[in-house]
Parts: structure tokens; sequence; C-alpha cells
């Protein structure tokens, strides 16, 4: 990190302390007698506002996701999802297209959207045997606690 001129003072055990400003993390905390030591975040890292703490590491966009922003020293890493097409940028060419990816169910439950797979035929994703058992097994055990539940409702009415 290189040197750099702290901002917005704090107190800190009964010193005054400068804050490092956005883009700049700090590289020597503040001691009694001694100031803040801010330096520039370094590719990588990142700091967005004035902060008494070093920069941050950059996040990295996961599985189904796409760098839709790269990470900046001001700002970190904006991901989006590979089901939000996105041609143009050269991340989602290189993960997304030609890929398969399921929209989560939780995703499905925002957006107002079905859970889908896209670019794979669905017969690909029939469920085998064991898979078939496991989600009787499933809804059964779901059947038990409907059961358990009425039980307890009618105990409860007693």
């Amino acid at each position: 990190m290189a040197s750099g001129r702290p901002h917005i003072r704090h107190h800190r055990g009964g010193t005054h302390c400068s804050r490092c400003g956005p883009g700049w993390g700090v590289s020597n905390r503040c001691t009694k007698g001694k100031d803040t030591e801010c330096g520039k975040c370094l590719r990588g890292t990142y700091s967005p506002h004035h902060s008494t703490q070093p920069c941050w590491i950059c996040s990295r966009c996961g599985p189904g996701l796409y760098e839709a922003h790269p990470c900046t020293s001001k700002m970190d890493t904006v991901c989006d999802s590979c089901h939000r097409q996105a041609q143009d940028n050269p991340d989602y060419r290189r993960k997304c297209r030609g890929h398969s990816f399921f929209l989560a169910p939780e995703d499905a439950r925002n957006t107002g959207e079905e859970s889908v797979l896209v670019n794979e035929p669905e017969e690909q994703f029939r469920m085998d045997g064991r898979d078939l058992i496991l989600r009787e097994d499933v809804e059964a055990a779901l059947e038990d606690v409907d059961d358990v539940d009425e039980e307890l409702a009618g105990m409860q009415r007693l």
C-alpha cells in the first residue's frame, strides 16, 4: 500500500484517529501519539467508505453468476445471474453461454418465475428409481408431520 492522507477523525481509546477515505485502507492503525496511516487499495481489494479497516478482498462470482461489474478500489464486484443474458459481457460468455443452470426454488419464489432448467432437454433429468424412492420417503415423512400437527391441534382443544 502506498502512504496516503487519512480523512475524517474519530475517537479511539482517548486518542483522535483519522479514517481512510474510499479506495484507501488502513496500513497502520492509530496509536497514542501516531495517527492512522492509509494506503491505496491494491488490485483485488476495495474500501467503499471512510473506514478504520484495511481494504477488503473483492468478491468472486460463484457458479451460475457472472461478473456484471468488476471490483474497483471503491466498489466490490457486482455479480448477476446467468439467467439474465448479457451477450456483450465477456465474463457472461465465458461462464454462462452454453452451460446449464437451475433457478433455485427460493429465487423462483422471489421472482415469481417457475424453477426451470436452461439449455438442457427435460428428459435428461427424469427421476431414476433411487430418486423416486427418496421422493416417496420425503412425502411420507411430511404426511407424518401433518398427522402429528393434527393430533396436537386436537389436544389443545381439550
